[in-house]
């Protein structure tokens, strides 16, 4: 971060060829105007009726929002009905989003355009539920400085040295509570890395002893330096989400829907972004543990790690 008593200039343009991916973030967060796109409010929101809000509809686009992508699956697997009751679609084409964490703050989008389909979450034969969502929680950031401040650490403008800095920095633990309501719990595994810790969380989350139970969304996150991630294929300064807990193995997807080769030249063997892991190599290769909740309880959460940063 720059230091703000000092005059710093808006950067400079980027060359034609990088200049989308760029562009559009600070366009994302309202800090340029977008130019004139096609609209195309046709493409339907749900593409499968009730069964299009599931975590593989949503795969992560250019914007570097790992922080959203993940919870954002991590309730479509828990609580499908919190993200219906959340959007609303208009008559004029345009999508009222109220998260369940503000209600007092309904954001109204218009229907995505081209370019924002090119690059917001990646819309599929599930429909565009995943992009009005990320859309509505640009608009969301942009429009409330003090909740921005929360969930991505900062809430200025041009002091920083890149607009992609923007997005590329994230709280999931303020995402849940944004979505849900409710402030998550969690654990934070690189005090320990404890397998028998991951173990606990994973039999009281997902096969609670005392019988069924309401399944909440549970989300995980590699710290900066962990070099067992590095070493297990799994990308460091990410979020993920966790799906299960079967057969003594944890069920972790990437929100981008693939896992890709990390700087050490490591790659995750995975089905769509999905793959298991044992609790050892789980504990090993995440810094953060969180469990999102559908009711309230006592307390307020656990607030565990600073912002998930991303590199490309």
């Amino acid at each position: 971060m720059a230091d703000e008593t000092k005059s710093v200039e808006k950067p400079q343009a980027p060359p034609p060829e990088s200049q989308s991916a760029l562009g559009f973030v600070a366009e994302w967060l309202g800090l340029s105007s977008p130019k004139p796109r096609e609209n195309t409010a046709k493409l339907p929101l749900y593409g499968d009726g009730d069964k299009s809000i599931r975590p593989e509809a949503v795969v992560q686009g250019e914007v570097n929002d790992c922080f959203f992508m993940a919870p954002l699956a991590s309730v479509a697997k828990a609580n499908p009905k919190i993200i219906s009751d959340s959007i609303k679609q208009n008559t004029d084409g345009s999508y009222t989003v109220t998260f369940a964490g503000a209600k007092d703050k309904p954001q109204t989008v218009a229907a995505l355009t081209d370019e924002e389909l090119k690059n917001y979450a990646k819309v599929g034969a599930k429909g565009t539920w995943p992009a009005v969502m990320e859309k509505a929680f640009g608009q969301y950031l942009r429009d409330n400085p003090a909740e921005r401040d929360k969930i991505l650490g900062h809430s200025a403008g041009w002091f920083l040295s890149n607009p992609q800095e923007y997005a590329d920095a994230g709280k999931a633990t303020e995402v849940l509570r944004l979505l849900t309501g409710y402030p998550p719990s969690g654990i934070k595994l690189a005090d320990s890395h404890s397998p028998e810790a991951v173990r606990r969380f994973m039999t009281d989350t997902f096969k609670p002893a005392d019988g069924p139970v309401e399944i909440p969304p549970v989300v995980a996150g590699i710290a900066k330096g962990n070099d067992y991630a590095l070493k297990m294929g799994l990308h460091p300064e990410h979020d993920y989400s966790v799906l299960g807990y079967e057969g003594g193995m944890v069920i972790v997807r990437d929100p981008r829907n693939k896992t890709e080769a990390n700087t050490a030249g490591k790659r995750m063997p995975s089905e769509n972004g999905t793959f298991k892991m044992t609790p050892e190599d789980f504990a090993k290769s995440f810094d953060e543990l969180l469990a999102g909740r559908n009711k309230p309880m006592f307390g307020s959460g656990a607030l565990i790690m600073g912002p998930i940063r991303l590199k490309k």
